[in-house]
């Protein structure tokens, strides 16, 4: 399994995941010409990719989404709530074409909408043979927002963004994943000493919020395990953190539960490409 982060914060969030069966995006965060731009590194246009994933209806992670409609081989997966965030985003004057795309796209069947069972989004399904996905439920000020477990040729990358907490109830579920991208968004004093609005702050500091660096390292240090060899960190942002705070509040964090991290490797995800990576 492969994988490749063009942008990740929240200037916009795109991730392109590829296996020797399929090629599929998380987010489109970002516009469809830098999505574009992005896949020619591989030889790689949007006819190669088979499905879309979106985990909530925030613009930093749908800017793209009313071009990628028009794509017709494209399957776009969502939860039932982030269709309806969606539709509240799109109903006004002179949207009328991207609803009624979405619409289509739900008639053909194109449109996958994720609903929970039994109160709980934590079941898999597959797309391919060979790529397994675990739906998360997470917590953020969105209808319904979501992150995924990958599975493919028994390894597993845990993609969890914009979320104020992960819950202890999946934690069975994302541990000793062999990478995990994973929301450390800021630092909390950076935060409260910032110019942003103190609704804004209070927002972000609360359980539908964003990940503080403390936060995303204890849980960490709560699922990882001998099989982990890479960690990144993303989300990140510009102006309430720095990369010296995470790693310095990572390192504390990582002592204080006595956790040997010296076979996992580390990095911090940008607003642009970052690299790529495989498991």
């Amino acid at each position: 399994m492969e994988f490749s982060v063009f942008s990740s914060g929240s200037d916009g969030n795109c991730t392109l995941l590829r296996t020797k069966g399929i090629n599929i995006l998380i987010d489109a965060g970002i516009t469809r010409k830098q999505i574009l731009d992005n896949l020619s590194r591989y030889g790689l246009t949007l006819g190669d990719i088979a499905c879309l994933f979106i985990t909530h209806e925030h613009v930093d992670h749908i800017r793209a989404l009313p071009q990628m409609l028009k794509e017709c081989h494209l399957k776009i997966y969502m939860s039932l709530g982030t269709y309806y965030g969606v539709i509240e985003m799109f109903n006004r004057p002179g949207k009328e074409k991207i609803l009624a795309l979405l619409e289509e796209k739900k008639k053909n069947g194109s449109l996958i909408l994720i609903e929970r069972l039994a109160n709980s989004m934590l079941y898999p399904f597959y797309i391919e043979k060979d790529l397994k996905i675990q739906v998360l439920p997470l917590f953020h000020d969105a209808k319904e927002c979501i992150g995924f477990s990958f599975y493919n040729d028994e390894k597993k990358l845990v993609y969890i963004t914009d979320t104020g907490y992960v819950h202890q109830a999946i934690y069975q579920e994302i541990a000793n994943a062999e990478a995990y991208i994973l929301e450390s968004n800021h630092d909390p004093e950076i935060l409260m000493h910032s110019e942003r609005p103190y609704s804004l702050k209070i927002r972000v500091l609360g359980d539908h919020g964003h990940m503080s660096n403390e936060d995303s390292m204890i849980t960490l240090c709560n699922v990882i395990g001998n099989k982990t060899k890479l960690i990144l960190h993303a989300h990140v942002s510009k102006e309430c953190n720095l990369t010296e705070i995470i790693e310095l509040t990572r390192e504390k964090v990582f002592n204080d539960f006595g956790i040997d991290t010296s076979n996992v490797k580390f990095g911090i995800l940008k607003p642009f490409f970052s690299g790529d990576y495989e498991i």
